[in-house]
């Protein structure tokens, strides 16, 4: 009957343990959405990073122009291959517009690092891109997730050259999703806001073959 009445009570204060687990969790995951709310950009901070973000896509857009060119040493374009890939949140992804034959515009989506990779080798004996000035970069909005997100527009111009001939030209327009994320800073072991560059999209395409 002792031992009945102790496995019982062992029981009981299982539960109870059990309860208390799932209420300390539920605690928790309330006390961290309390922080992601509580944590915000000031507007003179938002200004600071569309100034860096502008940074980040010349950045980028000089790589891109590093990996087309054929002229360029493979050192140098591999090393464009790899900085690239930083200035991106895990993940993320490029959308390639192509001009077909019938005039319609064919998209395909692949990971960043496959596009990279691919960039450097396609089937042109020359390959020129050319960048416009950023056109526009969107108000910022919080996320649920406490990051902060914005678009950046720019304008491609792509050309591909077989010999000394032109054979495939056009100008498309991208929207570059910017995500400012909190994140651990190694050197000073403390959070920091950071800029990343997230999915490529490609909004529009014409073709520019004269």
């Amino acid at each position: 009957m002792k031992m009945m009445r102790k496995i019982v009570l062992t029981g009981m204060a299982l539960m109870a343990g059990l309860c208390l687990t799932g209420q300390t969790k539920t605690a928790v995951t309330s006390k961290q959405a309390q922080m992601v709310e509580e944590i915000n950009l000031s507007a003179a901070d938002i200004d600071v990073f569309k100034e860096q973000i502008k940074q980040k896509i010349e950045e980028f857009q000089q790589y891109i122009v590093t990996l087309g060119s054929k002229e360029e040493p493979a050192e140098r374009r591999n090393m464009a291959e790899k900085e690239a890939l930083k200035l991106f949140y895990d993940g993320a992804v490029m959308e390639i517009s192509t001009i077909m034959p019938n005039g319609s515009a064919q998209k395909i989506t692949r990971p960043m690092e496959k596009y990279l990779a691919r960039l450097k080798s396609l089937p042109y004996t020359k390959v020129v891109i050319k960048f416009y000035d950023i056109a526009y970069v969107s108000e910022f909005t919080k996320g649920p997730d406490g990051k902060y997100y914005s678009t950046a527009t720019i304008i491609q111009e792509f050309t591909g050259y077989t010999a000394d001939d032109v054979v495939y030209k056009d100008i498309t327009k991208k929207e570059v999703e910017i995500i400012i994320d909190l994140v651990e800073d190694k050197f000073f072991k403390e959070k920091r806001w950071k800029i990343f560059l997230g999915d490529i999209k490609a909004t529009e395409t014409k073709n520019a073959v004269s």
